[in-house]
């Protein structure tokens, strides 16, 4: 089904995807498997790489479990509807393998993104737990612990300012926590400053793992993959979430961020595009 792991080879993966509703998901795998190619070349390895999606699902989205579901149907369904990606369970309940006819194929790992009760984001990685939201930041953090996930605390536009960026600094204060991350995202315009919560992170140890961050519009299902980071070493095929779960918590493993922030003009129609379809919902619920 995959091909043998290799002890130094490249991994590109995308730290933050997420498979709205509104996407193609066959559509989502071929845009991603096409970012990852290119920027494998980019790294000097296009042939020999390994390509990972880290899923962070918001709580309505049950898609890894659909697709899971798929995997241990055989892909009946797809294959009858002439769907172009398969999906294979691997040795873990949180990864899956899929591929397509050519050959060319990516891991899926579960993980979820959380809304504490001070409305912030939090990212659990490589985690199949169920999490609840709405509860304070530290409770999140030490839930995710607990269920043996990565917590990572990911930059959004507006979100890392005022009450909840103080929290941020508190929390980069707080010696209780030595496993965190933070995010960046390929959301963030090409004109908006490296945020100072990174540099203050990156002092302390902490380190940043990229990811595109795709937004809930449809034109968004291009995104996984373009935006990312890479490590060296071996994945296995038999339990792959284990595998980047143990080099992302070796303080040893390199990590190099991959892709380009957002052009101006996309990232101002993308919010307005968001703006015009929350006032939608909103002329909905009020009718």
């Amino acid at each position: 089904m995959v091909a043998t792991a290799q002890k130094h080879q490249l991994i590109l993966i995308d730290g933050h995807v997420h498979l709205h509703d509104c996407f193609d998901i066959d559509q989502l795998l071929t845009s991603a498997w096409e970012n990852f190619q290119r920027f494998s070349g980019q790294a000097g390895d296009q042939e020999n790489f390994k390509a990972v999606l880290l899923l962070t699902e918001i709580e309505h989205q049950k898609w890894y479990n659909k697709l899971a579901d798929l995997a241990q149907n055989n892909n009946q369904y797809r294959v009858s509807q002439g769907k172009t990606w398969m999906f294979h369970r691997t040795q873990e309940d949180l990864s899956l393998y899929t591929c397509n006819s050519l050959g060319q194929g990516m891991f899926l790992i579960a993980g979820r993104q959380i809304v504490t009760a001070e409305n912030l984001e939090v990212l659990a990685l490589i985690t199949d737990q169920n999490l609840e939201d709405g509860l304070p930041l530290d409770v999140t953090i030490k839930a995710i612990l607990s269920a043996e996930g990565i917590p990572i605390l990911p930059w959004g536009v507006g979100k890392w300012i005022g009450h909840r960026g103080k929290l941020l600094h508190k929390l980069l204060e707080d010696r209780n926590f030595t496993k965190l991350f933070l995010g960046d995202n390929g959301g963030r315009p090409v004109f908006w400053s490296r945020p100072v919560l990174f540099k203050q992170a990156e002092k302390k140890g902490w380190r940043i793992l990229p990811g595109s961050d795709p937004l809930p519009l449809a034109s968004e299902s291009c995104r996984p993959g373009s935006f990312g980071f890479t490590i060296q070493g071996s994945l296995s095929n038999e339990e792959p979430g284990k595998d980047i779960k143990e080099m992302l918590l070796n303080p040893l493993t390199p990590i190099q961020g991959y892709g380009s922030l957002e052009n101006p003009w996309r990232f101002i129609r993308n919010q307005l595009a968001l703006r015009s379809r929350k006032n939608s919902s909103n002329q909905l619920i009020n009718k």
